[in-house]
């Protein structure tokens, strides 16, 4: 009998992101981080900060 696999599958050991990045805002900020996230299209607004940020470093933005 095949096992039940319920949930999603596991995220491969070179693709998980177990660092965190503590940024404090102010509510204004995190209000216009949120409107910027949306209308860029961005599933959330972690995903839509960490493509940004990460542009800038690697100079793409």
């Amino acid at each position: 009998m095949e096992a039940i696999i319920m949930g999603r599958p596991p995220v491969p050991t070179h693709l998980k992101r177990d660092k965190r990045l503590v940024v404090m805002l102010t509510d204004d900020e995190s209000l216009m981080l949120a409107e910027a996230a949306k209308n860029a299209g961005a599933a959330s607004v972690s995903d839509w900060v960490r493509e940004v940020l990460l542009g800038r470093a690697e100079g793409k933005l």
